[in-house]
């Protein structure tokens, strides 16, 4: 069931968590920048979203960790909202840093059943931390 996921960078840089995700091998050549538009009297626009192509439920758990990576790594306020198939999910830096280890998993389980809800990812739907806030 390959699918797109959509990921928004609220107060950080879309292009960091892009380069970031390139650099995970399951991920590489999946990630797409999606620019917003260009403003009148622009020249360019900014890098508004990441659309991620996944091709199987290993890549939506290598995506959910990455993220979550690459959250625990930022100081200053940062959210990423992941999105697919009307269903979104946020994380913030705050709320990351706070979990215990057996907390990230449950929560890697739980994005990686959002963007993938494949039986070939195991997860506890509403589990993990409170992410939603």
């Amino acid at each position: 069931m390959p699918g797109e996921t959509m990921l928004a960078v609220v107060d950080g840089d879309a292009g960091e968590l892009a380069a970031w995700l390139a650099d995970e091998g399951e991920l590489r050549g999946c990630v797409r920048r999606v620019a917003a538009p260009v403003p009148i009297g622009m020249l360019g626009a900014d890098l508004a979203q990441l659309a991620v192509s996944l091709t199987s439920g290993g890549a939506a758990t290598a995506l959910a960790s990455a993220v979550i990576a690459w959250l625990k790594r930022r100081a200053g306020p940062v959210t990423v909202r992941l999105s697919r198939d009307g269903s979104m999910i946020e994380l913030s830096v705050s709320r990351v840093r706070e979990m215990s280890a057996e907390d990230l998993q449950k929560q890697v389980d739980q994005l990686a059943s959002m963007v993938w809800p494949a039986d070939d990812v195991t997860a506890d739907p509403g589990s993990g931390g409170d992410a939603e806030d």
